[in-house]
């Protein structure tokens, strides 16, 4: 639940990906990389910043190491095409999205979880 400026962040990139009509976002994690910039508003960019910085004492805090991670990406990815009103309160709009995130180890093994 990542707040920014006055809506989550989630929000915000909804409204980039409806506003570019690109509805999808990767994030290169170790390299704290984005594409596609379109995407992105400068309180976006920052929070990404912050939370891709924060990723090794999260992967230290799990009791592992940054040795062990070659590569870190998340993959947001939104259905444009279909627009339905909110369960919660029908004046907002969403869009169903999955996000992976897929972290490959030192050995070349792959560690994929979609939401």
């Amino acid at each position: 639940m990542n707040y920014i400026g006055n809506d989550y962040f989630m929000g915000e990139l909804l409204k980039q990906a409806r506003k570019t009509g690109l509805d999808r976002l990767e994030v290169n994690i170790l390299n704290n990389t984005v594409e596609p910039a379109e995407l992105l508003t400068k309180p976006m960019r920052r929070s990404i910043n912050y939370w891709n910085k924060w990723f090794p004492t999260l992967v230290a805090d799990s009791g592992s190491s940054m040795d062990f991670v070659s590569k870190a990406n998340m993959v947001i990815q939104y259905d444009l095409t279909i627009t339905r009103p909110y369960p919660n309160d029908n004046k907002y709009l969403e869009n169903p999205f999955d996000c992976t995130i897929t972290i490959i180890d030192d050995r070349g093994k792959e560690y994929s979880h979609k939401r």
